[in-house]
């Protein structure tokens, strides 16, 4: 308690000793005028929440670079204003924790700072065409993320007696034994999901990267990439996937037949739309992307994918990116 008191007065004061300033929020204390400023200043849980949110947003913030139209820093503007609104609470500091908490998963998921943990599709009310695409994530709270339509809702997962509950803003999912009863939307009826096989469980999920080409040709043998992140493959679950190849992005349909076990099977892509930049001259990028029209089949073995062309033309190995 010592040790907390002394902290709060040494950031209260703009000094920063030691272990006194890792008790501090990301901001400083010396310099805030709110009340809800001056309370995270004075609460270590609040300051730690603060620290975590810092560090967060400056991963999200990275994966941001490239997003069109730039939205997360007005954003994260609009969520400290909200936040500072907690003063309007009958329970200021458990508003600011929900806040927190809700916003931190909301970024994680948003930009992938976790991966995913599982995914699946379920076709609701006995009709393919309304079907709910779902993402899994091991946040803290668990939480998902929902795709019906041209539509998204973030999920946390809360209490139930049985099965698993997640609710949203105004949606809610629960999931009992492989069915789910889906509400998307205020006031909306009850929808009865059913789960789908998942066409290739261990593809999806997750962001692979490219670190060789293998020719049949022995004398071509096998080629290295030097930089695997800038070759990247994602298969979502709604059959698309998303490519990075070298300076140029693109996305195309995919179909995969598993085996039984999904650890191999066929697989191809569809017509690939692609931007067309111009890659530094010694780039694969144009090899690669002659070569993925032509992918026939896949292998996931010791966490490595393999993807095989057609009449034995080579095979393209990848592994999982890290978060």
């Amino acid at each position: 308690m010592f040790c907390v008191n002394l902290c709060r007065g040494l950031l209260l004061l703009g000094c920063c000793v030691g272990l006194a300033c890792a008790q501090g929020p990301a901001y400083d204390c010396n310099k805030v005028s709110g009340s809800i400023e001056k309370l995270i200043c004075e609460d270590a849980e609040l300051a730690a929440l603060d620290r975590a949110m810092a560090s967060v947003y400056a991963a999200a913030l990275h994966k941001a670079g490239n997003e069109h139209p730039p939205v997360l820093k007005a954003e994260q503007r609009g969520w400290i204003k909200g936040r500072n609104d907690c003063w309007k609470s009958n329970d200021r500091r458990q508003c600011v924790v929900e806040l927190y908490r809700l916003r931190r998963v909301e970024l994680q998921t948003r930009y992938r700072l976790v991966p995913v943990a599982a995914s699946a599709k379920f076709f609701c009310d006995g009709d393919p065409r309304n079907e709910v695409i779902v993402d899994f994530f091991a946040t803290d709270p668990p939480s998902l993320i929902a795709e019906r339509g041209d539509s998204v809702s973030l999920m946390l997962q809360q209490p139930a007696a049985s099965g698993t509950r997640y609710q949203g803003r105004n949606e809610s999912f629960w999931e009992h034994q492989g069915e789910a009863t889906v509400v998307w939307g205020y006031g909306a009826p009850e929808m009865r999901c059913q789960k789908q096989p998942d066409q290739a469980a261990g593809l999806t999920g997750r962001t692979w990267e490219l670190v060789a080409i293998r020719s049949m040709d022995d004398a071509q043998g096998t080629t290295r990439i030097g930089h695997p992140e800038k070759f990247t493959v994602s298969f979502a679950p709604d059959g698309r996937a998303y490519l990075r190849i070298d300076c140029n992005r693109g996305n195309a349909s995919w179909k995969a037949t598993p085996t039984a076990d999904s650890s191999s099977g066929s697989l191809e892509f569809g017509p690939l739309a692609a931007t067309k930049m111009m890659c530094p001259p010694d780039s694969h990028a144009q090899k690669v992307l002659r070569d993925l029209v032509y992918v026939r089949s896949y292998l996931l073995k010791d966490g490595k994918l393999y993807l095989s062309l057609m009449a034995d033309g080579g095979i393209y190995e990848w592994r999982q990116q890290k978060p």
